[in-house]
């Protein structure tokens, strides 16, 4: 059994939608998946009528109930259909339902974190202590909306890691920022160090992510 859908049933289900998340309905242009209603785990195929196009928010939504610890309400399979097959419909017959909001692809909390990930990425690959400080707006953000929230806690436990490795960088290098450069000086080489240190932990914490947003 095929493991993805076919790029003629990635494009059906994405025209069907107006690029629009069948869950939540919002625009998200390139930002979107094509998740399984029947997970490929649970013997789904992956087949125009078992996929759903959704957003980075939604497709989270979907995999982060844990069965172990309940709380909330649990997607199921038939009720992503009729979410899927309600809104087609609706594409197809009211267009002007688009012209209720003003369309809009501003990332959502969880694709704005993979973006902020990548520039902090860049940032630990900088040579000099005194350069930009990592940056923690959009993970302060996902909090605030709940977004870290709903994730398995494999991949929050990481996220939250590389954060809290980047916040100590912040330190060393303010610290650093306030003593004069000088060869040998410790204060610069531990916050070159730290920034450094904090790329393995963000490359995986952003690695984690992107896998996650594109599991079953």
């Amino acid at each position: 059994m095929a493991d993805k859908f076919s790029a003629a049933d990635v494009e059906a289900l994405l025209v069907a939608c107006h690029r629009r998340c069948c869950v939540c309905h919002r625009f998200c242009g390139v930002k979107m998946e094509i998740d399984h209603i029947i997970p490929l785990g649970e013997g789904g195929p992956s087949t125009r009528e078992n996929g759903i196009p959704v957003c980075f928010e939604c497709h989270a939504e979907i995999h982060s109930y844990n069965v172990d610890h309940p709380r909330g309400r649990k997607f199921r399979a038939e009720e992503l259909r009729k979410h899927r097959d309600q809104w087609f419909e609706l594409c197809k017959v009211r267009p002007e339902v688009f012209n209720v909001n003003v369309l809009s692809a501003e990332a959502g909390p969880l694709q704005a974190l993979i973006d902020e990930l990548e520039f902090n990425r860049a940032v630990a690959n900088q040579k000099d202590p005194h350069g930009c400080m990592f940056s923690d707006e959009q993970f302060r953000k996902a909090i605030s909306q709940g977004s870290i929230a709903i994730l398995k806690e494999d991949l929050k436990e990481a996220i939250v890691k590389a954060y809290v490795a980047m916040g100590a960088a912040n330190q060393r290098m303010t610290s650093a920022a306030m003593h004069s450069p000088a060869v040998g000086d410790i204060h610069h080489k531990g916050a070159s160090k730290a920034a450094q240190e904090c790329g393995i932990v963000i490359d995986a914490a952003h690695a984690s992510l992107l896998m996650f947003l594109r599991s079953e």
